[in-house]
């Protein structure tokens, strides 16, 4: 099987809308789509995350997290996060939601399972080293901490070009421009 992909999507609720309501909504909808099971999912879950550099909002942010088998198995998604038992959850929380931006990742090796993650580290690869270098240069600087690495797709999406999930604080080189949040699992099951 290939690496899995992820469709990333960072958003956050109208000012009005109380973050439990929101989250109860979140849950929801991550519950309806981990239910219908759409071709090729293989999770949906979600993240209360403290900050963002490219969200202009702090606090109150969300980072959902679909993980899935291929890229056509993000267009089954798509389609079943609007239909059948998950059109109304999706709708509800729509109804509640402020501004978001999305890009997709593929998994570059995985020693930390996603849902298990406390903190992401964004990092950008410096220009000139290879790729191999590069993933070579940051898996010394985890070490032997459990983590995972997801490099963006197709330069979509506004974040940096790579994340790593850990359980702890990572210390990243500086060279790596490394961006840390820390993260809270919506618990939708």
């Amino acid at each position: 099987m290939a690496a899995p992909l992820a469709y990333v999507f960072w958003h956050w609720p109208r000012p009005e809308i109380p973050a439990e309501a929101y989250e109860t909504k979140l849950a929801s909808f991550l519950r309806s789509l981990n239910t219908a099971r759409p071709l090729g999912l293989i999770e949906a879950m979600s993240f209360r995350v403290d900050a963002l550099p490219w969200a202009a909002q702090r606090g109150g942010l969300y980072e959902d997290w679909y993980v899935v088998e291929d890229f056509s198995a993000l267009g089954a998604l798509n389609d079943a996060a609007v239909s059948g038992d998950s059109r109304g959850p999706h709708d509800s929380i729509a109804m509640d939601y402020m501004k978001g931006a999305g890009a997709i990742f593929k998994t570059i090796n995985e020693s930390l399972q996603l849902r298990d993650s406390r903190h992401a580290t964004w990092v950008e690869k410096p220009i000139g080293p290879s790729y191999q270098s590069y993933y070579d240069e940051l898996a010394r600087a985890v070490g032997s901490r459990r983590t995972d690495l997801w490099r963006r797709q197709m330069v979509l999406g506004p974040s940096p070009q790579f994340c790593v999930h850990s359980e702890d604080a990572l210390e990243v080189p500086e060279n790596f421009r490394p961006i840390t949040s820390t993260l809270r699992r919506i618990k939708s099951d």
